[in-house]
């Protein structure tokens, strides 16, 4: 045993050893804003004679250099703690220290003071303790550790190798005893430098002789940051991680506790819950509403359509997600409000209440993370959303957006798939968007020879698109205001009339028509006029400027940007220079850009046009698909040039 101690013992650096070479980290990860310098965990389970029960010990030791401003908020720390009615986790040996290199390079040692250690109250199954390092500036070096205690064996750390700022050295030792059986899975795309397993002493004894363990150590070395770019889901979704998930486990004398699942009793408990299978059964609610909602002589999808538009004017979302109800359908009709589980039950409810088949589909939103796809689970889902199937055609809806168009869900459910549950069985169905996010523009006025554009503005949305901009619009207090907002930041034209057309029903393009005055439009030179032919939504910036992408880009749906300007030139002008018509796209047609210019009759016509035509590319095909837009961006920064004829 003494052996072992010693190994496992050696594995931990020193805590409060530190040298001025630490500080000098100008050469490593030039651009981060910290740097971890070194990182060690270990989660033991052990055996307590006194309660008879096993219990998690987590142990965990980092030291961190803060390169600049941006980096202090990693000199601050939060331990999550979870309670039940009968247990909770406990933390103890919080320790922590702050260095500072002295002008006169001795080092200043700042030890962290109880009054930065808080204990806040998150919910009733959660607390966390918050850890703040004093005294924290650029070019210090803060050193933490502590060690919790937990009655949950499947709640064991999973350690996290990758984050956003990179790590020298990250190592993790795991000690299980064979009584225990955890699922291990290592995600993302960091490479481990060592792994390895060795037995040790459990310390547990039975009856039948000494219970064996399995130590196993992780270590990986030199991880650089994770980059977070425009398109994806949840980052954890790709971080490198070592997860753990509890399979069974048996106290010694005492009986085995099985923790794998199946669908089936996913389906049970949640069909069993009150706060989820009862609120289900709520159809008594709404049998003396439902007249004055839908009329006998509609169709089955008028009917869905006109409950599915009552259920988001009854409940407005309280911006809370939730598997399960936090009100519960009645009292979420009566308060107005709820979480999304207390508006989408309530419609799965009102639903069966005019006798169309709706069941629960539940899923992971995209910021969430990807649900494990082997393994049945409650705790990967936050979310439902109903299911309905009209005429042999599937329809998933969700009334929590009060701007979504039926059957399309919010871009936060668009993560891959959910499982629909019926009493009778289960299955996996896509979460995927059956709109295409679009904006058009369209411009048609005159330009004239003081270089002035006037004329009027078209912009039609769909999609998401239309779905972000009425959550714009009525974020406001009221429309006036919004305009008032639109006329402050436009700095390139002058609105002089704005209207809206639609902006109450999701179901119809949302459309906005101004009448604009574009001074300095196109700049004097000599007698010619010049110009870019965009009067808003020109592409200035590449989404995506990485060298490689280890994950996939994900749009949510298929993207549609358009321009068509009609432009009357002065009397006389004609184009005189003028950038090369385009008609590019990838080799799989995924994305195609046409930008074309002409002339009739006095009349400049620009028609420009970009299609994503798939939601999701995979990350062999991202440097494509990064040259793609920089063409883009090249072609709309060349500008046009007119002039009197010379004729």
């Amino acid at each position: 045993m003494l052996l072992l101690f010693s190994y496992v013992k050696a594995q931990d650096f020193s805590f409060g050893k530190i040298s001025k070479e630490d500080f000098d980290q100008d050469t490593y990860a030039p651009h981060a804003e910290a740097i971890v310098l070194q990182e060690f965990g270990r989660a033991r389970i052990e055996y307590q004679d006194i309660k008879g029960e096993l219990v998690l010990r987590f142990y965990y030791h980092t030291k961190i250099f803060i390169k600049n401003k941006e980096g202090l908020d990693y000199a601050n720390f939060t331990v999550p703690l979870y309670k039940s009615n009968s247990n909770r986790e406990t933390i103890d040996g919080i320790k922590g220290i702050t260095y500072n290199l002295l002008e006169d390079g001795k080092i200043e040692k700042i030890d962290l003071e109880k009054k930065n250690i808080l204990t806040e109250k998150v919910s009733e199954n959660r607390d966390a303790v918050k850890i703040a390092l004093a005294n924290v500036k650029e070019g210090s070096i803060i050193e933490l550790r502590y060690t919790t205690e937990s009655p949950f064996l499947y709640n064991l750390e999973s350690w996290q190798f990758q984050s956003y700022i990179p790590k020298k050295h990250s190592e993790f030792i795991s000690e299980i005893p064979e009584i225990c059986q955890y699922n291990v899975n290592m995600k993302g795309y960091v490479k481990l430098d060592t792994r390895k397993t060795l037995p040790y002493d459990t310390k547990i004894v039975t009856s039948t002789g000494d219970v064996r363990g399995t130590q196993t150590i992780y270590i990986a070395k030199n991880i650089p940051a994770f980059i977070r770019e425009d398109y994806m889901t949840s980052p954890k979704n790709f971080m490198g991680t070592l997860t753990f998930e509890l399979a069974s486990f048996s106290i010694p004398f005492g009986p085995r506790h099985n923790y794998t699942s199946t669908w089936e009793n996913v389906r049970d408990q949640l069909y069993g819950a009150d706060n989820f299978g009862k609120e289900l059964s709520r159809t008594g609610l709404f049998k003396s509403i439902l007249p004055t909602v839908i009329k006998d002589d509609m169709t089955p999808y008028a009917k869905a359509n006109a409950i599915y538009n009552y259920i988001k004017s009854q409940i407005k979302w309280n911006k809370s997600y939730g598997l399960f109800t936090d009100n519960g359908v009645k009292k979420a009709l009566e308060q107005r409000s709820g979480n999304t589980a207390d508006i989408n039950l309530a419609l799965i409810s009102a639903l069966q209440a005019a006798n169309i088949d709706a069941s629960p589909v539940i899923l992971s939103t995209r910021d969430n993370g990807m649900p494990a796809l082997f393994r049945p689970t409650i705790t990967d889902y936050n979310y439902v959303v109903a299911h309905i199937e009209l005429d042999s055609i599937e329809y998933l809806l969700d009334a929590s957006d009060a701007h979504a168009p039926f059957g399309n869900l919010p871009l936060r459910c668009i993560n891959y798939q959910g499982n629909l549950l019926k009493k009778t069985g289960y299955k996996w169905v896509k979460l995927e968007s059956l709109l295409s996010s679009r904006v058009s523009y369209d411009f048609t006025g005159e330009l004239s020879e003081d270089g002035t554009l006037r004329g009027t503005l078209n912009s039609m949305r769909n999609g998401y698109s239309a779905t972000n901009r009425r959550e714009e619009i009525f974020s406001h207090n009221s429309l006036e205001e919004y305009k008032e907002k639109v006329y402050e930041e436009t700095v390139n034209y002058r609105i002089n009339n704005h209207e809206i057309h639609n902006l109450d029903d999701p179901s119809q393009m949302l459309t906005e028509t101004q009448e604009i005055e574009f001074k300095n439009f196109a700049n004097i030179n000599g007698g010619d006029l010049k110009f870019i032919p965009f009067i808003t939504g020109k592409t200035t910036k590449n989404p995506f400027n990485l060298d490689e992408r280890s994950y996939p880009v994900d749009l949510g749906s298929n993207l549609e940007e358009s321009f068509i300007l009609n432009i009357k030139l002065p009397t006389s002008y004609t184009i005189k220079n003028k950038p090369k018509n385009i008609n590019m796209a990838l080799a799989d047609k995924s994305a195609r850009y046409l930008y074309i210019i002409k002339e009739s009759e006095g009349t400049l016509i620009v028609q420009i046009q970009s299609l994503i035509n798939k939601p999701i590319f995979l990350p062999d095909e991202y440097l494509d698909l990064k040259e793609f837009f920089s063409h883009i961006i090249q072609s709309q920064s060349l500008d046009i040039t007119v002039g009197k004829s010379s004729i």
